[in-house]
């Protein structure tokens, strides 16, 4: 049966691949997919790492995959006597391209803007011979990080999971940072964190079976709990649990002025966040954006909210789509406490002074 892993933040998630890679038999033939050169790189290194020989384990990028093994072989059933020189990573076509010359360049490389949508017209003109072709090279196909895939790369998983390949995706629909595309007008009902909701339609058709593990070994009950107040909880989310052991005698959730935020930054050695270099440029802190901070584990974490962000805060607005997500990679990062720079006391947060620091549990 195909699979849906989801996990939350610090639920080894990449792990779970690299256990499943080293254990399997020596004959079966697995391809491995991520969406980052990051995530490719780590996948590759820690599947070796496990001493995996003498069975195939293959480590491949999402665009470098529908290149290879969709558009490549079969582009000529849809677009005679064409063929593909590689990618096009930043052109346009123009929203007025027609045929052809939508989705490949003068010099038959293939636009990134499109690439999903020109590998499922290939897949289809093929007359299945493409999935057929995969199924003779593979025998299972996982996909990491899946949460950044949407558009019309769903329609490309969805035939994936209609194949006799044993599908198994993993990710945290609450990390979606990323995109493949954030142009693509395909599904875009369920972009982001909303992603959830197609897997569940892909659960109902029988397609898969979702399994989520909402057990965190990162960070501790106070921030595994708070963390799951960022999303609506109609979205279905299982509660998450922390799983940590580990003590701190600075733990839980704190506001930091904006005058005392450097010397708190410095006796904690905190990982200072924000959105984007535009926010704070005003604070002498070595501010990181959320998105390049995705895979990290630090001890505390300090954040200077957005007004969306801010506005969750104090008043329990509710956030949506890449503000949520942001938000909780940020606040998941942190083992045993999580600060906000904010002149305003915060519901449910212990006010934090350089005379006498304090700490309680959310709640508390």
């Amino acid at each position: 049966m195909n699979r849906s892993i989801l996990a939350v933040a610090g639920g080894r998630k990449t792990q779970s691949i690299v256990d499943e890679c080293g254990s399997c038999s020596e004959d079966h033939r697995i391809l491995v997919l991520g969406y980052t050169t990051a995530s490719q790189d780590e996948l590759a290194t820690r599947i070796r790492a496990t001493g995996v020989h003498g069975h195939r384990v293959e480590v491949m990028g999402w665009f470098a995959f529908l290149l290879q093994h969709l558009v490549r072989p079969y582009l000529p059933l849809l677009y005679e006597g064409r063929r593909l020189a590689g990618l096009n990573f930043d052109g346009d076509p123009g929203r007025y391209a027609k045929d052809a010359e939508r989705f490949l360049d003068k010099d038959s490389l293939a636009y990134k803007l499109h690439l999903a949508k020109l590998a499922h017209d290939v897949m289809v003109s093929s007359n299945d011979s493409a999935i057929d072709r995969l199924e003779h090279i593979y025998d299972e196909i996982y996909i990491d990080e899946v949460q950044d895939l949407g558009g019309w790369d769903l329609e490309v998983v969805q035939a994936l999971l209609q194949s006799r390949l044993r599908i198994t995706m993993v990710g945290d629909m609450r990390q979606a940072l990323l995109s493949t595309n954030i142009r693509d007008p395909k599904n875009r009902q369920y972009r982001k964190e909303k992603i959830f909701a197609w897997f569940q339609l892909m659960e109902k058709k029988g397609l898969l079976e979702i399994t989520q593990k909402p057990t965190t070994y990162r960070s501790n009950q106070v921030i595994a709990t708070f963390s799951d107040s960022i999303f609506d909880p109609s979205l279905g989310y299982a509660p998450t649990v922390s799983a940590s052991t580990e003590t701190h005698p600075h733990t839980g959730l704190f506001t930091v002025r904006e005058s005392e935020a450097i010397a708190y930054a410095q006796s904690l050695g905190a990982l200072c966040l924000r959105h984007s270099k535009s926010v704070a440029k005003h604070l002498d802190l070595p501010f990181l954006n959320f998105g390049v901070t995705k895979g990290r584990t630090v001890d505390h974490v300090l954040i200077y909210p957005t007004e969306k962000a801010h506005k969750f805060l104090s008043e329990g607005t509710q956030l949506e789509g890449g503000a949520a997500c942001s938000l909780y990679v940020g606040v998941t990062r942190a083992k045993h406490s999580v600060a906000f720079i904010s002149d305003e006391q915060l519901p449910n947060f212990t006010a934090w002074t350089q005379q006498a620091p304090r700490w309680s549990t959310l709640g508390a």
